[in-house]
C-alpha cells in the first residue's frame, strides 16, 4: 500500500525498517480508507517513519516502550513538530496497539487536547491573555474544532483555510438567528480567527 504514496524503492525501503517497519503498509491502508489527501498520509507515514528509526536503535525487535516515545519527543524543542508527532503516534497506536507497551501521549482520549495545550500556552505567554479569558477563547476554539470535525471529516486540520473559519462564523452566527443567544461570538472573537487562519506564534 505504501506504493500508492511512494515510489522510490530507497524510500519504500526505509519506511519499511525500523521498529514499526513491518506496520507502515497498514497505516498507509488506513489513511487510504479514511480518505486522508494524498499529500496529508505522506506527512503522517514520513513523521511516523522518523519515530520508527529512532525507536529502533532503542529497542530492537521489542515493543516499545513509553520512555522511548517520551524521549522521541524530547527532540523536539518547539510546540508544532511536537504535536504533529503526538498526532502521526496516534495514528500508529490505532493501527498497532501490540506495538506499545504503554501508550503515546493520550490522543484518542482527547484528540485536540495536545494542540489547544500549545494555543493556550501562545495566548498567555505571547498574546498577554489573563486565564479567564483564555478560558473563553480556547471554548470557541475548541468548537470551532468541533465543527470542522463535523463537516470535513478525515480531513487534517493542516488542509484549514480561511474560508473554513468563515464557513464556522456563518453556521454560529445562523444558530443565533434562530435561537437568540450569541453564539457567533465563540468564532468571531479577534483571537480565535486571527490564529486559526494565520496560525501561531505570529
Amino acid at each position: 500500500m505504501l506504493e500508492f504514496y511512494f515510489s522510490y524503492c530507497g524510500v519504500l525501503k526505509r519506511l519499511r525498517s525500523g521498529a514499526l517497519g513491518g506496520e507502515m503498509d497498514r497505516l498507509a491502508k488506513l489513511f487510504f480508507t479514511l480518505g486522508y489527501r494524498r499529500a496529508t498520509a505522506k506527512i503522517y507515514l514520513s513523521r511516523i517513519a522518523r519515530f520508527s528509526q529512532f525507536a529502533a536503535t532503542r529497542c530492537d525487535p521489542m515493543p516499545i516502550h513509553q520512555d522511548v516515545v517520551d524521549s522521541y519527543l524530547c527532540t523536539f524543542t518547539t510546540d508544532s513538530p511536537r504535536i504533529g508527532a503526538v498526532s502521526a503516534l496516534g495514528h500508529a497506536l490505532r493501527v498497532a496497539p501490540e506495538r506499545f507497551i504503554a501508550s503515546v501521549p493520550s490522543v484518542d482520549a482527547d484528540p485536540d487536547a495536545p494542540l489547544l495545550a500549545s494555543f493556550s500556552d501562545h495566548l498567555g505567554r505571547v498574546r498577554g491573555l489573563e486565564p479567564k479569558t483564555r478560558e473563553g477563547v480556547l471554548l470557541g476554539g475548541r468548537r470551532f474544532l468541533d465543527w470542522f470535525r463535523h463537516h470535513h471529516p478525515g480531513q487534517d486540520l493542516e488542509a484549514l483555510a480561511a474560508e473554513h473559519v468563515l464557513a464556522a462564523v456563518e453556521h454560529r452566527l445562523s444558530l443565533s438567528a434562530t435561537s437568540g443567544t450569541p453564539h457567533g461570538s465563540d468564532f468571531s472573537h479577534p483571537n480565535i480567527s486571527s490564529v486559526f487562519v494565520l496560525g501561531w506564534p505570529p
